[in-house]
């Protein structure tokens, strides 16, 4: 039993350790859950010690909580008594360990099995090693849910992992300089503690507004950046999402893709609320960065230019937009920009035909499959590469 350790993620194989002593089918169940569990996060050796480990800088509990806001806590008493049992299940001889204390399973490596292998070279056989290196971590990195990953989603109201989050930069998206600079500045103002605005960025579709985010993410995730990445239909989630992300020791953008609200949709107002003038204020560690294909996004109709009321009608709908502190417009490409795109993802990728013919056929494909805009150049491209290598 554990007093403040009790929220323990895969409990069911504590269970089954607990029960595989005198029933060899539990014992064969915890063989093969452990197991499992080992290789999808990426895990080797000993996996016993491997899946302690996991529980323990996985566990959410006011005291964990509180020693990732305060540096300087110190062990309670409660505290140190579960980990002591902890200790002694890590320490644990029972015969039917075996199996799985020299997995030698060569799976990828993976930010879970990376972080455990560091903890566990910090242990030894004493139990003083053991509370410092579990101690440690909650106090350099805070609890692994918010340290390990770099994106998350809502799923039944609670924040879900991403557990691959695409490898772009910046340098990954050519042109759009001042866009981009605009963007890391506002960022960097927040991260550093500094005023900074929630951003909207809106444009042609396939200019970069999507990549550009995910280059923000892997360019600071090291400074404690993380995002929350929220769907229209959740919009009545955002208050609660915000509420529990105030005392965590991290900075969170929520990220709304590809938004927009026709006329009859009301999730805006929730957002609207959460942005500026609900009664709670928002947290200094969040913001709010959406992408759009219009500026306005809340659809505007025909009707609306007939009604007496149409100023009123279109300060509602741009009230949003407005809300947005910084708006950034991602323009398509002019032929000429699109050309030296085409140019220079050519180079990038060994791509060596002349350019009179590199740009005919990018000119046939844009006309054919898509616009003048970096996704249309990015797609072109992988064209060309698979062509490229059947010659």
């Amino acid at each position: 039993m554990f007093y403040l350790f009790n929220n323990i993620k895969y409990k069911n194989i504590l269970d089954l350790y607990n029960e595989a002593l005198n029933d060899e089918k539990k014992y064969n169940d915890f063989i093969a859950s452990i197991t499992s569990f080992a290789l999808e996060n990426g895990l080797t050796g000993n996996l016993w010690h491997d899946y302690l480990i996991y529980i323990l800088i996985f566990n959410d509990n006011p005291y964990t909580r509180a020693l990732e806001r305060n540096k300087n806590a110190k062990i309670i008493d409660l505290a140190k008594l579960d980990l002591n049992e902890f200790f002694r299940l890590y320490n644990s001889k029972e015969e039917f360990l075996n199996p799985i204390i020299n997995f030698d399973f060569k799976g990828k490596v993976t930010q879970v099995s990376d972080v455990i292998e560091k903890i566990k070279s910090n242990i030894n056989n004493k139990y003083d090693s053991f509370e410092n290196a579990i101690l440690s971590f909650y106090v350099e990195r805070g609890l692994a849910f918010m340290s390990l990953y770099k994106a998350f989603r809502v799923l039944d109201g609670k924040l879900s992992p991403i557990y691959n989050v695409l490898d772009v930069r910046f340098d990954d998206l050519i042109g759009y300089d001042e866009q981009k600079a605009l963007l890391k500045e506002n960022t960097l103002n927040f991260l550093n503690g500094m005023p900074a605005n929630n951003v909207l960025l809106y444009g042609d579709s396939g200019t970069g507004k999507s990549t550009s985010i995910k280059a923000l993410l892997n360019e600071y995730f090291d400074k404690g950046l993380r995002i929350i990445e929220v769907y229209k239909h959740q919009m009545e989630e955002i208050s609660k999402i915000i509420h529990t992300l105030e005392s965590r020791p991290y900075f969170y953008i929520i990220y709304m893709d590809d938004l927009s609200f026709e006329e009859d949709e009301v999730e805006y107002k929730y957002l609207k609320s959460v942005i500026e003038g609900g009664i709670e204020p928002k947290p200094n560690n969040v913001l709010i960065y959406a992408t759009s294909n219009r500026r306005h996004l809340i659809k505007e109709n025909f009707s609306d230019n007939e009604d007496k009321h149409r100023r009123e009608t279109e300060a509602e709908k741009l009230s949003l937009a407005y809300r947005f502190g910084l708006q950034i417009f991602y323009s398509s490409l002019s032929p000429d920009e699109f050309k030296k795109m085409v140019k220079e993802l050519a180079l990038r990728n060994d791509i060596t035909v002349d350019d009179e013919i590199l740009f005919k056929e990018a000119n046939v494909w844009e006309m054919s499959y898509g616009s003048l805009s970096g996704r249309c150049a990015t797609q072109f491209i992988s064209y060309m590469i698979n062509k490229y290598n059947k010659i």
